[in-house]
């Protein structure tokens, strides 16, 4: 993949004053922790507090103003609140006050009473006290329950934490490169984007024709070392002898132009309108610009839907942005199996998502692609709003097998189908989803909770 995001997350340890566990037994507590925290994802980096203060751990108020300059100077992106014992609620709910950034609050399994019945620390209880003070400071944070360092259910809980805050992070002053408008007959598309700049930070920016038009002849016809990388890739692993040489060089000035316009404006995803204009001025459709863009960490909706794309921007943060999502229409009831869908668009699906069944993956003359997707686990996600009320609908299912059909596509089962019509139906939503591959949906409903104004709507 392409642009991948990196995380960094901050950790702060804290301690109740005498009386608790000693400074000698926090320490052990922190460290081990620690050590577990050495092995979560690759794209997260640990920043501490060592050196900062004692031991790295914080166990007074007046120590918040050092920790929260210490951690913005170090730009991190999300902070976790790591309980050695009671711990200090005051400066808990300080420090995620002062950073206002997505917290965790979690606290290490407490050890038996020694045989004097007496206990050391009372961790768990210091969390119920820190949980309660968060929220009256207006604090949101996420909780992984009380349990040992080296549980799974705790390297789990970190890990989805921090794909969480990729996602904020992403969603963060999101920009959505607008290539034309919807086609006119899509009014289920439609978007309102002054709404998007003033309750997200979203910024919608349309592409000039004329510019698009120039910039991609001047790549085909001038040449560009980059535009031929892209015809002898696609050459490798598609058979485009049916399009074309000549389409499939203009197919690659495309992609190209649109990847470079995508990195000078800092976009995270863009949406397309990809039935008519294209098509007019170039000679064959950009099915395959979405494609392979897509593939790369460039995330492109068809059909003029820019909320498609702001969905699919955020799909792909939930793996830091190193797994391709593919934009579908929900499109038929499978005919014999109640509780499955057809996924399914023209011909804009990743190649590097087709599965081994398909016999001789090729792109049409018009320049759709003709490829079923691999099978596996998919969440399938839709950002929407209806009256200015914006909703996430998230739901997880299965690939199936299922007749063979036109395009791109594949065939999905879920628990129950009906659930999903009706939610979609009587919701804010339309026939268009991004669908990824994996368990995301927990992620993405825990990071709408840290977004105002954007309520998670799981099936």
């Amino acid at each position: 993949m392409g642009r991948e995001i990196k995380l960094k997350l901050g950790v702060v340890p804290v301690k109740r004053g005498p009386g608790f566990t000693t400074a000698e037994n926090a320490l052990i507590f922190k460290n081990n922790t620690f050590e577990v925290l050495k092995n979560i994802d690759k794209n997260v980096e640990i920043v501490n507090i060592d050196g900062l203060i004692p031991d790295g751990i914080a166990t007074v108020p007046e120590q918040v103003q050092d920790i929260a300059g210490f951690l913005k100077g170090q730009k991190v992106d999300a902070v976790f609140i790591l309980h050695t014992d009671f711990a200090s609620e005051e400066v808990v709910a300080k420090v995620g006050k002062e950073m206002n950034l997505p917290l965790l609050l979690w606290g290490p399994r407490d050890d038996s009473p020694d045989e004097k019945g007496i206990r050391i620390r009372d961790t768990q209880c210091g969390i119920l006290a820190s949980s309660k003070v968060l929220s009256r400071f207006g604090v949101k944070f996420t909780y992984i329950e009380n349990c040992h360092p080296t549980d799974k259910i705790f390297i789990d809980g970190v890990n989805n934490f921090c794909r969480t805050a990729a996602v904020l992070k992403a969603f963060k002053s999101m920009r959505i490169l607008k290539i034309g408008d919807r086609p006119n007959a899509f009014f289920s598309v439609m978007c309102n984007e002054d709404e998007l700049l003033s309750k997200f930070g979203i910024e919608v920016s349309p592409l000039a024709a004329g510019r698009m038009f120039s910039g991609i002849n001047k790549l085909k016809e001038k040449g560009d070392k980059e535009v031929d990388e892209v015809v002898a890739s696609m050459k490798s692993r598609i058979n485009t002898s049916i399009l074309g040489d000549e389409k499939l060089k203009t197919l690659a000035a495309m992609i190209v132009f649109i990847k470079r316009e995508m990195d000078d404006g800092g976009f995270a995803a863009a949406s397309i309108e990809c039935w008519t204009s294209f098509n007019e001025l170039f000679g064959v459709l950009p099915c395959q610009l979405i494609g392979e863009l897509t593939a790369i960490g460039y995330p492109v909706a068809c059909e003029g839907d820019i909320n498609g794309a702001i969905t699919s921007a955020m799909l792909h943060a939930a793996d830091y942005n190193r797994t391709s999502s593919f934009f579908a229409d929900l499109t038929i009831r499978h005919p014999s199996n109640d509780n499955a869908e057809l996924l399914w668009h023209c011909g804009p699906f990743p190649r590097a998502l087709m599965g081994d069944n398909t016999p001789n993956p090729h792109i049409f003359p018009g320049g759709q692609g003709q490829w079923e997707l691999k099978q596996g686990i998919l969440t399938i996600g839709r950002f929407d709003a209806l009256n200015g009320e914006y909703s996430m609908f998230l739901g997880e299912g299965k690939t199936c097998d299922g007749p063979k059909t036109t395009g791109t596509y594949v065939w999905m089962e879920v628990e129950d189908w009906v659930k999903w019509e009706k939610k979609i139906v009587n919701g804010s939503y339309i026939h268009h989803v991004t669908g990824i591959y994996g368990w995301y949906s927990d992620v993405l409903s825990e990071a709408c909770k840290y977004i105002d104004g954007l309520k998670a709507d799981p099936v």
